[in-house]
């Protein structure tokens, strides 16, 4: 039987193929094993109509540089909490309160595209990694402007533009500790601050989110009219440990041992609104400390947030909760003044739309409500520095018992806005019904902030005709 010839393979041929298998191999394992990881990017985006911006020349910013060049005179804004998931070109936008992807698109260098997904509307425009922010239209007229809130990382991961907002904040907290001081009281460490001079003492009980600061933003008016003005941060607040007072008694109580301290016998004690249970409870507690009490839009009863609450409120407490959710707050309101205004105004209103507007416009018109209102703003951030004091007056406040309101014997003002879309008018009567001999004060068509109200000279010199009634006669008022 006669053998059949084979054609044998050259080795260089076997290692052609031995290569090309090789490559074959790797590039099917990088495929597999070494994609483009996913980036994920945290972004406060407003939304408002494409012409209605201004040019702003060399405006300075303080909290986005990325607002620079021009600013929105818009009315209104659309204020949203988006995840930008980035894996090689693809974008996904994810809303985060309402828990949706919201838009698809890519990315190309500095170019963004995104179809939105319940409208199916293009939107295109510049991503400014560097800068931290993005901007883009669409053929509707509509104008998106994206701030980058700062990352969770850890430091060794944040590239440098992140520093912006550390930068901000630490110069912020800085500046706060030189208007205070933190003083150790009886029952722990107590950030504080006293203006200078002689005369009766007001001592303010801040709102929430808030501190010592609060007082200065919202009741600027009442400085240099023959009173002292003592302030200071609630617990869990800025400086004031949240042990100090975990309890509304015990942050009455913690007030008492501030005024030891500094060797202050009484006061009269002013309460707005999340500030009015403690304030309450310092009048029942030590009434011989108590000349007078003013409770300004102040909670009296148990208090929670609605269910059905609005979308602008669930974004705001979203805020609140974030690292950097009100330095984004406060970038809204350089970049959209009149809008922030009218998105905050209605927030804390139960007039109609109309109605918020026409105020929120006469706020912006008036500079030094304009700057109050910024004080405002900035008296609520660093967020992650309000949030532990802000979320237990939520706790404290959701169950609270009724307070002994008729023990107390202090001569009482409550004051109180008949447009109050946070603390319900319900409040002020029940303080009014239980409190001997209190007056109540109506602010005719006022908010939640009585001093962006039109009526705000007329209600403070109520208030000043009210302490200056009832304040004690000893010099220093001590």
């Amino acid at each position: 039987m006669s053998r059949q010839s084979h054609n044998v393979p050259t080795a260089p041929f076997v290692l052609r193929c031995v290569t090309l298998l090789l490559v074959l191999l790797f590039t099917g394992c990088s495929s597999d094993h070494h994609k483009d990881p996913q980036e994920t990017q945290r972004w406060g985006v407003y939304r408002t109509m494409e012409d209605n911006t201004v040019d702003t020349n060399d405006t300075a910013w303080q909290f986005s540089s990325c607002n620079a060049g021009y600013r929105s005179v818009a009315t209104s804004v659309s204020l949203s909490l988006w995840e930008l998931h980035i894996q090689s070109r693809h974008v996904e936008a994810r809303d985060t309160v309402k828990n949706e992807v919201v838009a698809n698109g890519q990315l190309e260098g500095d170019q963004l595209s995104l179809t939105t997904t319940d409208e199916g509307m293009t939107l295109q425009g510049t991503f400014r990694r560097d800068q931290r922010c993005f901007d883009l239209s669409s053929a509707t007229g509509y104008h998106w402007h994206g701030i980058r809130l700062p990352d969770d990382d850890a430091p060794e991961t944040i590239d440098s533009a992140t520093t912006d907002y550390a930068t901000w904040r630490d110069d912020w907290l800085k500046e706060l500790s030189t208007q205070s001081q933190v003083i150790e009281t009886a029952v722990g460490p107590i950030q504080y601050a006293l203006s200078a001079g002689s005369g009766p003492v007001l001592a303010f009980n801040h709102g929430g989110p808030g501190s010592f600061y609060s007082t200065p933003a919202y009741f600027s008016d009442l400085y240099n009219q023959g009173f002292r003005i003592l302030c200071w941060s609630r617990p869990g607040n800025l400086g004031t440990p949240l042990h100090t007072g975990l309890s509304v008694e015990d942050q009455a109580d913690a007030l008492a041992a501030l005024l030891d301290s500094l060797s202050i016998d009484q006061i009269a004690v002013i309460g707005a609104s999340a500030g009015g249970p403690p304030s309450y409870q310092f009048a029942i507690r030590h009434p011989q400390r108590t000349w007078a009490l003013v409770a300004v839009d102040a909670i009296s009863q148990a208090y929670g947030t609605d269910e059905g609450a609005s979308e602008s409120l669930e974004v705001w407490m979203a805020l609140l909760s974030l690292k950097g959710g009100m330095w984004l707050y406060n970038a809204l309101y350089e970049y959209a003044p009149l809008a922030a205004a009218h998105h905050f105004i209605g927030m804390i209103s139960t007039m109609d739309d109309e109605a918020n507007l026409e105020l929120a416009r006469s706020v912006i018109a008036d500079d030094s409500k304009g700057e109050m209102l910024g004080r405002i703003f900035l008296s609520m951030a660093p967020s992650e520095d309000l949030v532990n004091g802000t979320f237990t007056d939520l706790g404290n406040y959701s169950e609270m018992p009724p307070m002994a309101l008729d023990k107390i014997s202090a001569p009482t003002l409550i004051v109180h806005g008949t447009a109050d879309g946070d603390v319900p008018t319900e409040d002020a009567l029940h303080a009014a019904d239980e409190i001997i001999d209190s007056e109540l004060y109506w602010v005719d068509e006022g908010t939640h902030v009585f001093s962006l109200s039109p009526n705000s000279q007329s209600t403070l010199n109520h208030i000043l005709e009210f302490l200056r009634e009832h304040a004690p006669m000893t010099e220093g008022g001590e």
